[in-house]
């Protein structure tokens, strides 16, 4: 009897040891890549800040080159799809200009060292016309809000933005602004000059509302580099990725990641991916929030399969 009992504690203390260096080689090895996985993020960030300088050079040469051989156009680069589209006035023009206009690009491209990208063409006679009133009163308005940025700039306030609503209301936001500042003598003269300055420019009478920008909107402005840097990094490390969403409301934050996965609850494979995205997102955010030196907030990570369902 001593000699099973002897046994039996012989047998489970092999059994605990071997448990405990499972464990720790379990450990070890979620440690290891979690370390692959950061040093994969930190790397591919600085290529992605390599390619930002690229982009923003081959952008500022290319309208530079285009506008000195007469062609007014608009660029715009989608990152996602690799994608620049060109914005020609009319039809005409464009198909006067096709072949001069992409050779200049791809020429410019070649220069700057900017490759694997594709050109797209927008014309602007597609868009329905505005009516001539219309259309001076959009003129009216970027020349006010123009003015009206120079404004604050002379008086030492930075703009986040300037709208207009249905209710012919012009509303401005500053950043930094004091909670008391909004009813101030200062803030009332300067709606006051606004106001003039619109109906100076329009004929029309707005409303001014001068107000600080919300803590809500604020969180949104320091959490966009990051929000950046998911997409960029997602995209390129992830060929199941096909887009992203985010939401403050309802809290906690809601980050989305859609995908192309089919549901895991038919597809074995489909967890693993899931847990990389997952998991390769949260690095993302963790590096992130230590570069931009912001304050962490609670949030979730939300994948979606194929069809939009969530899946995590």
């Amino acid at each position: 009897m001593k000699k099973v009992l002897t046994g039996f504690v012989v047998l489970l203390l092999i059994i605990t040891a071997s448990n405990m260096l499972h464990k720790k080689e379990s450990n070890k090895s979620a440690s290891v890549n979690t370390e692959k996985i950061e040093n994969t993020l930190v790397k591919s960030m600085e290529e992605s800040k390599t390619e930002k300088k690229l982009l923003e050079q081959f952008l500022t040469k290319s309208f530079k080159e285009l506008k000195d051989s007469g062609y007014q156009v608009g660029l715009n680069f989608s990152h996602e799809e690799r994608n620049l589209t060109v914005q020609v006035q009319n039809k005409a023009l464009l198909e006067a200009n096709k072949i001069n206009i992409e050779k200049i690009i791809h020429t410019t491209a070649k220069k700057v060292g900017f490759q694997d990208f594709k050109v797209d063409f927008l014309t602007l006679d597609s868009y329905p016309t505005l009516s001539e009133e219309d259309e001076k009163l959009r003129k009216s308005m970027t020349k006010v809000f123009e003015e009206i940025s120079a404004l604050l700039k002379e008086k030492g306030y930075h703009s986040n933005s300037i709208s207009t609503n249905p209710n012919n209301e012009i509303i401005i936001e500053i950043q930094g602004m004091k909670e008391d500042l909004e009813k101030s003598k200062e803030i009332e003269e300067l709606k006051k000059i606004i106001g003039q300055t619109i109906h100076s420019n329009t004929d029309l009478d707005y409303t001014v509302k001068i107000r600080k920008k919300s803590k809500l909107a604020l969180r949104d402005q320091d959490w966009q580099p990051i929000f950046d840097a998911i997409r960029e990094e997602t995209n390129k490390r992830f060929k199941e990725y096909r887009g992203f969403a985010y939401s403050f409301h309802p809290e906690p934050l809601q980050i989305i990641i859609k995908t192309n996965i089919h549901s895991s609850k038919w597809f074995g494979n489909s967890d693993k991916k899931i847990n990389q995205i997952t998991e390769y997102v949260d690095k993302i955010i963790e590096l992130k929030i230590e570069e931009l030196s912001i304050e962490e907030i609670p949030y979730e990570i939300i994948i979606r399969d194929k069809n939009d369902k969530e899946v995590k």
